[in-house]
This record gives structure tokens, sequence and C-alpha cells, in this order.
């Protein structure tokens, strides 16, 4: 009896809220998208950072097809430059407002995603590291020392 077996698949597909989705916690935390088409993901906590829109900026001009997706959830202040930046550049974007999404420091703020699995394999913004200056203590070593380290 298949017709019956499709019939209660399709009613209990529909009492529990349509058709089920695959891999719903991925596609939460990466708004809505799978992890595979996923290029770059902004958390919370970096959203202000002059480095993520930078990074945002960069491949967003080096691939115009993919997708801007930007938490509606968060503060419109945050929101702004990814869209001015979208309007720029004229790339597609998404504001994504479901519950779902949430504005703790570590869930998706920004994901720059493409249609089709890309498998970048590292996808979390990662803020450049501050270089600092490397002392100069060549010009305070003895002769000795200069002698027998060159």
């Amino acid at each position: 009896m298949p017709n019956e077996n499709n019939v209660q698949d399709r009613l209990d597909q529909a009492m529990n809220g349509g058709t089920p989705k695959i891999n719903p916690d991925e596609q939460r935390r990466y708004l809505g998208t799978f992890r595979e088409r996923v290029a770059l993901m902004i958390p919370v906590s970096a959203v202000s950072d002059d480095a993520a829109l930078n990074q945002v900026r960069q491949i967003l001009t080096a691939h115009s097809d993919y997708n801007l997706l930007i938490n509606g959830n968060l503060d419109n202040a945050l929101q702004s430059p990814y869209l001015k930046l979208a309007g720029e550049l004229h790339a597609k974007f998404t504001l994504k407002n479901s519950d779902d999404y949430g504005t703790a420091p570590d869930q998706a703020a920004v994901v720059v995603a493409a249609a089709n699995a890309i498998n970048v394999e590292n996808i979390d913004f990662q803020a450049p590291q501050q270089q600092t200056p490397k002392e100069q203590s060549n010009s305070r070593q003895s002769f000795w020392q200069r002698l027998f380290h060159h």
C-alpha cells in the first residue's frame, strides 16, 4: 500500500510545518545557507571591525555572483556599512530577519555565500595581526657576538 504511506508522509509534513529542512542547525548558523556555499562568515563580535568590511569588499569584488546575507536582527548601525557596500558594488544581498538568527557574539552577523558549493576551507573572519616592531638587538652586540653569530 504505497499510496497510504505517501499520503501519511504528506500529512505528517504538513502538520510539522511543511517540507523538512536539510541540516537545519547548519542553516541557522550560516543565515539560511549551507556551510559548503560560504566564502566568509563574520560573527557579531567582529561585525564593526573595518578589516571585516574590507574582506567582504575584496570577496564581492572578485566574485560578483556571490550573495551577501546580513543578520536583520542586528542594530541598524551594524547593518548599514554592509548595505552601503552592497549598493556600491551592485551586489545581491538579503536581510535575514528570522528569530532563528541570534545576536550573541559568536553568531553570524554577515555571511558571504555562493549559489552553489564552493568548499572554502577557512571561512571564519580572522582579524589581521598587529605587527610589532622588531627589536634592534644587533646594534648593541659586542664584537665577539657579531663575529660568531654571522
